[in-house]
C-alpha cells in the first residue's frame, strides 16, 4: 500500500511541475524534501510568500527571508570570468528536469545556480496569516515569487569573484519560468529588481502566459527563447505565442519555439520516476486554459478587507456589468472563501467551460532533443564561447 501512495504522490507533484525526492505523509500527500546536489551552497535573501496582489503593487513586507542556490562550475572552468545560468525550478522543486539543464549546461562550459525557492518557504503561515502552514504555500502566487528570487540571484551572482557578471542568463521549468519570462518586465524590475542589472539571456521552457499584466510588453532588450509544446494541456502554447506576437511588435528579440506533438514535460524522459512509463494522464482541476488579466477597474465596493484579488478572467468587468445580484453574490461568496488550508483564491473567475479535469505529461524524443540543441546553441552565441 504503502509503494502504491508513493508512485500515486509522485505522479500528482509531476502535474504542477512537482516531481522532488519524497516521503508520503498519512494523507498521501507528498512532503517538501531539500535538494542537495553538486556544487556550493550559497544563501542570499528574498521575500517571503507574497499575494499576488502585493507582489504586483510593490506591497514589501515588514521582513526578509534567507534562500539559496548551489553554484556549480563546469570542469576545468577558469578562475574567472565564467558565464552562468540561474535555473529557476517548477512548481515542487529540484529534480531530474532541471538537474537535466545542469548537466547540459555545464558540459559546455557554463556554470549553473540552482535556485530553490521552495524549501525556505515550505512553512509560509506567518506570511499571510494563514492558518496554518499548507504543503505548497511557496507557489500559492503562481510563480511571482521566483521573480523576486531571480532578482536577488542576479545581484549575487553579479559580485562573485569567478563570474562574469554580463554573461548571466537564466533557465527556468513551468512554474520556474514563470520567472524567468516575466523578470524581464521593466515594472516588475522596478518594483523587486536591482537598478542597472539585467539578465543577458532568458529561456523558459513551457512556463504559463496565461496572464497578462499591465505594462507586460515594455521589457529588458535581454533575448528570449520560449520553449512550449504544441499539444499542452497544462499551459497552452497559444498564449506564449500571443506574447511573444505582442513582444516582438515592440522590436524585442523575442522567440517562440512550438514542439509539433509535444506535451508538459516533453524535455526530459521521466520513466525513472513513472516506473518506466514517459506519459502519464492526471486528474485534476486545471485552469491553465483560463485567460487572465491583472484588473485595476474591479469594483472595490464588492470587496472586503482581506480580499487578495486583482487578477480576473478576461471579460470579466463586462460580465459583471451585466450579471444579475444573484451571480455576482455567488462568485464574491467563492472568493472569499476560505481555502481549506487558510488562505483566499488569487483570481477572479466567472466562466467555468475553461477548466480541464486532466492534465497530460510526456516525453517527447524529438522535441527534447531539438530543444537541447536549440538551448546550447542560443546560449553559445549569447555568451560568445
Amino acid at each position: 500500500m504503502k509503494k502504491i501512495l508513493l508512485i500515486l504522490a509522485t505522479v500528482l507533484l509531476f502535474v504542477f511541475n512537482l516531481a522532488i525526492p519524497t516521503t508520503v505523509l498519512s494523507d498521501g500527500h507528498p512532503k517538501p524534501k531539500e535538494w542537495k546536489g553538486k556544487g556550493e551552497k550559497i544563501e542570499f535573501p528574498s521575500m517571503p510568500t507574497l499575494t499576488f496582489k502585493d507582489f504586483l503593487e510593490g506591497k514589501k513586507p515588514n521582513r526578509k527571508i534567507t534562500i539559496w542556490g548551489t553554484l556549480n562550475f563546469p570542469a576545468n572552468a577558469p578562475d574567472k570570468n565564467v558565464p552562468v545560468v540561474v535555473i529557476m525550478h517548477g512548481m515542487g522543486g529540484i529534480n531530474i528536469w532541471e538537474e537535466h539543464w545542469m548537466n547540459t549546461l555545464n558540459s559546455i562550459g557554463i556554470a549553473t545556480f540552482m535556485v530553490d525557492s521552495n524549501w525556505a518557504r515550505r512553512k509560509c503561515k506567518k506570511d499571510n496569516n494563514f492558518k496554518k502552514a499548507i504543503q505548497w504555500c511557496a507557489a500559492i502566487n503562481r510563480g511571482m515569487n521566483r521573480i523576486i528570487d531571480g532578482y536577488g540571484a542576479l545581484e549575487l551572482l553579479s559580485k562573485h569573484p569567478r563570474i562574469d557578471p554580463t554573461r548571466i542568463g537564466c533557465l527556468g521549468i513551468s512554474l520556474g519560468a514563470r520567472g524567468c519570462l516575466y523578470l524581464n518586465v521593466k515594472r516588475f524590475q522596478k518594483m523587486w529588481g536591482t537598478p542597472g542589472l539585467k539578465y543577458a539571456a532568458s529561456v523558459p521552457i513551457y512556463p504559463p502566459c496565461n496572464v497578462i499584466f499591465k505594462e507586460d510588453d515594455v521589457i529588458t532588450d535581454t533575448p528570449i527563447r520560449i520553449h512550449v509544446g504544441e499539444l499542452d494541456t497544462y499551459f497552452p502554447f497559444d498564449t506564449c505565442v500571443d506574447y511573444g506576437e505582442r513582444l516582438r511588435a515592440k522590436g524585442k528579440d523575442v522567440q517562440v519555439k512550438v514542439y509539433p506533438d509535444a506535451h508538459h514535460g516533453f524535455d526530459v524522459n521521466p520513466s525513472s520516476l513513472f516506473r518506466g512509463k514517459t506519459k502519464m494522464v492526471m486528474k485534476g482541476h486545471n485552469d491553465g486554459r483560463c485567460y487572465y488579466e491583472e484588473n485595476t477597474e474591479i469594483p472595490y465596493e464588492l470587496l472586503e478587507e482581506g480580499d487578495v484579488s486583482i487578477i480576473t478572467q478576461i471579460g470579466f468587468n463586462d460580465w459583471l456589468a451585466s450579471a444579475t445580484e444573484k451571480d455576482k453574490k455567488k462568485i464574491f461568496k467563492r472568493l472569499r472563501g476560505r481555502h481549506k488550508k487558510g488562505w483566499r483564491v488569487p483570481q477572479i473567475q466567472f466562466d467555468k467551460s475553461c477548466i480541464s479535469k486532466s492534465t497530460t505529461l510526456a516525453y517527447n524524443k524529438d522535441a527534447a532533443e531539438e530543444a537541447e540543441q536549440l538551448i546550447r546553441e542560443f546560449f553559445t552565441s549569447i555568451f560568445k564561447l
